[in-house]
């Protein structure tokens, strides 16, 4: 508690001694008192402080919200409104500036100290959190940014090496290859991962929206898994109707999100078994309100997911079981960028799943009727 600034501003001056005295008793030092907003800006400047009291009602041509709105435009200080006004409009404006807390006049000294107390604790721990945070998405994004380079360089030149740009090869060295390429691939795909999740958990991740087909989309989706399909023997199945809707999108992160779960579908299914692919155009009730979404199912016959795991499917670095994490490779991250990139996007994931059975994930994607019903079909039918 020693060596707490406080700055206090209160234009009854009485009240302002005696909240002092209070401060003072308990260890705080009260480096200012201000009556006036403008004098308060000036003393938060001069002192930052670790704390300002803030009367809500003060001399002067702003209030006291205007000031936590002047303050919190240049630093970060934690402030706890002192005011006699409890009406909805005045909190809701004060509720804006996102104060450490209330205390509603009179006060006991108690009560005064006790809000400080929670107060300060609960700033240090949201400042604790947050640099913890940005320590680590920092040292993700170097650390990612670090490992891109030789994998890039590993993967170029062993491409480099199996098309015979530096001599013949034999059918070992060939197969040798595949695998360092392979797994390099697989390596990189997991880094991209781990810094895409990085600047979505801060809210550093931007979507590049364009109106695009989603029919195709989806048909593109399946090209990309497949040859990891046919080497299982699964048989992909494929239900999209031509006349889906343009949506605005991100193409990248949509296909992202398609080829994520078709991946998914694969690894979890044994061999020989099923994994579909099905899109529809779902209209929300009532048809008056013009709403619409786009309901993309991929459903597969694979090794499924207990009820009681359900709920691990979406945290990251988490797979539903130890035993799944030593026979299939991965890092849990897949499904959290599913549904972190789909809610980007204004939709939402959900997932049915039965052990021994399968699973079936669908995702929904709203759309616009004002220009899916002008755009769809124009060049759809032609492409599938």
């Amino acid at each position: 508690m020693l060596d707490v600034k406080v700055i206090i501003v209160e234009d009854e001056r009485l009240v302002a001694q005696d909240i002092a005295q209070i401060l003072e008793d308990a260890g705080y030092v009260v480096c200012a008192i201000a009556s006036d907003g403008e004098t308060a800006i000036k003393k938060i400047v001069e002192f930052s402080p670790d704390l300002v009291l803030l009367d809500i009602q003060i001399k002067g041509l702003i209030d006291g919200i205007d000031v936590a709105k002047m303050v919190q435009s240049f630093c970060d200080i934690p402030i706890i409104y002192l005011t006699a006004f409890s009406d909805a409009e005045t909190l809701k404006r004060a509720q804006s500036t996102s104060p450490m807390a209330y205390v509603i006049k009179p006060f006991r000294s108690e009560q005064l100290l006790s809000s400080i107390t929670i107060a300060l604790t609960t700033y240090a721990s949201q400042k604790e959190d947050y640099n913890e945070s940005q320590l680590k998405n920092k040292f993700l994004s170097i650390v990612t940014h670090e490992l891109r380079n030789p994998i890039n360089a590993i993967l170029g030149f062993s491409e480099c090496l199996q098309s015979e740009m530096f001599g013949s090869i034999n059918a070992e060295q060939i197969e040798a290859l595949q695998i360092i390429n392979s797994s390099g691939s697989s390596l990189l795909s997991m880094i991209n991962d781990v810094l895409d999740l990085s600047r979505l958990e801060v809210g550093k991740f931007k979507l590049h929206l364009e109106i695009m087909p989603i029919a195709q989309m989806c048909q593109e989706s399946l090209g990309y898994v497949s040859k990891e399909a046919i080497q299982k023997q699964i048989q992909i199945e494929a239900k999209i109707p031509s006349n889906l809707p343009y949506l605005m999108l991100d193409e990248r992160r949509i296909l992202q999100i398609l080829i994520n779960l078709l991946k998914n579908a694969i690894k979890f299914t044994p061999e020989g078994g099923n994994v579909t692919l099905e899109a529809i155009h779902h209209h929300i009730l009532p048809l008056t309100e013009n709403k619409s979404s786009v309901q993309i199912t991929i459903i597969d016959t694979g090794i499924g997911i207990s009820s009681e795991n359900l709920d691990k499917l979406f945290q990251p670095f988490s797979q539903v079981d130890n035993t799944l994490t030593r026979k299939y490779e991965g890092m849990g991250l897949g499904t959290r960028l599913v549904k972190k990139l789909v809610e980007l996007h204004g939709g939402k994931v959900d997932v049915t799943s039965e052990v021994g059975v399968g699973s079936c994930f669908m995702i929904e994607l709203p759309c616009s009727n004002s220009y899916s019903a002008s755009l769809a079909g124009n060049t759809l039918a032609g492409n599938n």
